[in-house]
């Protein structure tokens, strides 16, 4: 199956190795060969090797990166996965509704699957770069799910997704849609047109999260991000910068 090659499973910081080698091992027993590691604690190592199970090759073949960003930069779909309610409204699926969607989405373009570290899951800065949340329904009382089994539950339903359905391109005009990066940009951009007009919210971090979340629900195609950050610029362009306003923006965190 085609689209499992477009499929990306990250691991943000992992702490133990065996974890590392236990992912890769998942990964091979569902067809899912990209592996990008986020800051490992240990990396590479025997104990991940032992781990793998004859599924070395994957790991020998991984993606170290010193930010989340670098990983998922081509990604045009991101799942954020949690074992734990979240006080933040995000939009959510639970794994058999997500991996529909990125069965869909994998015929075409790239589709990553975050997975936070073992002892605090994703923060809230991770999250902004998820189009979805999702939480596998354990039992309440033992939350607490192992880094691996939450990588094989997600392959799992992707392959169950795939093996049952036709994939199908997500528009219907077979438009290339915005990546990470494309949508990273516009919030940056937002946010600095948003100082420079002194719009009375525009250092808020709260906003910020609502026009991310509002911007990711909405899912635009490349061309679309291109159209707003036309307009973004014509703003620029008719107002008066006030005195340091122009010193290069990042979204607030």
């Amino acid at each position: 199956m085609k689209e499992l090659d477009y499929i990306r499973v990250v691991l943000i910081e992992p702490t133990h190795p065996g974890n590392i080698g236990a992912t890769a091992r998942a990964m091979a027993n569902m067809g899912v060969n990209q592996l990008m590691l986020i800051n490992p604690k240990v990396f590479p190592s025997p104990i991940a090797n032992a781990r793998a199970a004859g599924a070395v090759s994957i790991l020998d073949n991984a993606q170290v990166f010193d930010n989340l960003d670098q990983a998922i930069a081509n990604c045009t779909l991101v799942f954020g996965t949690t074992s734990r309610l979240r006080s933040i409204e995000w939009p959510s699926l639970d794994p058999r509704q997500a991996m529909k969607k990125a069965a869909v989405y994998a015929a075409h373009s790239q589709v990553g699957i975050l997975f936070g570290s073992e002892s605090s899951g994703l923060t809230n800065d991770q999250l902004e770069r998820c189009h979805h949340l999702v939480r596998i329904p354990v039992e309440d009382k033992f939350a607490s799910l192992n880094l691996a089994s939450a990588v094989m539950v997600m392959l799992y339903e992707l392959r169950r997704s795939l093996l049952g359905q036709e994939s199908v391109s997500p528009n219907s005009a077979n438009e290339p849609m915005a990546t990470v990066a494309d949508m990273q940009n516009f919030y940056i951009h937002l946010q600095q047109v948003l100082k420079l007009i002194a719009f009375s919210e525009g250092r808020s971090t709260k906003l910020q999260r609502k026009l991310v979340r509002l911007f990711n629900r909405a899912h635009p195609y490349a061309q679309e991000i291109k159209m707003l950050r036309g307009v973004l610029a014509a703003i620029e362009g008719k107002v008066v910068e006030p005195e340091g306003c122009c010193k290069p923006a990042t979204l607030d965190k």
